[in-house]
């Protein structure tokens, strides 16, 4: 799977062993008051984590290498806090609490090791190198971010096909997470010594910068009343798609590389409504 994955993986585990024990040896009181709070606040945090914080594309600047879906999984450090105030639950048989610790190691562990055990349970297409007009063409319904990569980067001049960057990109049977295609990049990019920049600042400052190709993560919102987007082209609201924007044409729309279909020209609008305000490029 990669050294990176295996070195975020160790120091991963690391710290939250060592969260665990700093709670079950410190962190606790004897009443039991702090340690029910404790173990409240840290399951918490774990739910809140998973459910807003996990897997966003803002973590990568806050932690800018190919392994940032393992590093900003904190919901394996507070699953393993956890642990540690279970353990110490006052006025609890012990082998109950010790149950609950476990479990909750478990949790820790999962968490940890979740992107590679997604690709074992969701075993990814092997994808292909089909190409049409230089936009790689995505070879089954789950492959669209690995085929928007190769098109990003044969944009840059760097040869890559959709199926050299399942791998990389942590693509399963469901589909790319969102981390996983900027370890796909990231590592392409390094080979290559460029640099992978996230994009920021929204379609005002994408136009103003004028710097293609970009990637970009597009998605049709429920609640639109323009039908053309689905009865004419497809798209079903609230799935993710990502695309290529290649450059702009004389009258302002802009020229895309979907992975579904090849080429298109998207108006302004187009873009404004199905982009979801994140994406990046290479440098």
């Amino acid at each position: 799977m990669g050294i990176d994955l295996w070195i975020a993986i160790a120091v991963m585990s690391f710290l939250a062993v060592l969260a665990a024990a700093l709670v079950a040896t410190r962190l606790y009181s004897d009443t039991g008051q702090l340690t029910m709070l404790g173990l409240a606040m840290s399951a918490s945090a774990m739910v809140l984590f998973l459910q807003y914080g996990s897997g966003q594309l803002f973590w990568a600047r806050v932690i800018p290498v190919s392994a940032a879906i393992i590093y900003s999984n904190f919901a394996s450090i507070f699953a393993a806090m956890a642990a540690g105030w279970a353990w110490r639950l006052p006025n609890i048989p012990k082998w109950r609490r010790a149950t609950l610790a476990t479990l909750l190691s478990i949790g820790s562990v999962i968490a940890i090791l979740w992107p590679l055990l997604a690709i074992g349970l969701r075993p990814p297409p092997l994808g292909g190198d089909q190409w049409s007009k230089g936009v790689a063409k995505q070879t089954s319904w789950a492959t669209c971010s690995p085929a928007a990569a190769a098109t990003l980067f044969n944009g840059e001049g760097i040869e890559v096909s959709e199926a050299e960057m399942i791998p990389l990109c942590l693509t399963d049977y469901a589909g790319t997470p969102t981390l996983g295609l900027y370890r796909g990049v990231k590592l392409i990019a390094n080979r290559h010594d460029r640099r992978v920049v996230l994009l920021d600042g929204g379609l005002t400052r994408l136009i103003a910068d004028d710097d293609w190709p970009v990637l970009v993560s597009v998605g049709l919102p429920f609640g639109v009343e323009d039908r053309r987007y689905v009865e004419q082209w497809g798209w079903i609201p609230g799935m993710g798609h990502s695309v290529v924007i290649l450059g702009r044409t004389t009258d302002g729309s802009f020229i895309v590389g979907d992975p579904s279909v090849g080429l298109e020209i998207w108006s302004q609008a187009d873009l404004d409504l199905l982009w979801r305000g994140v994406g990046m490029r290479v440098e």
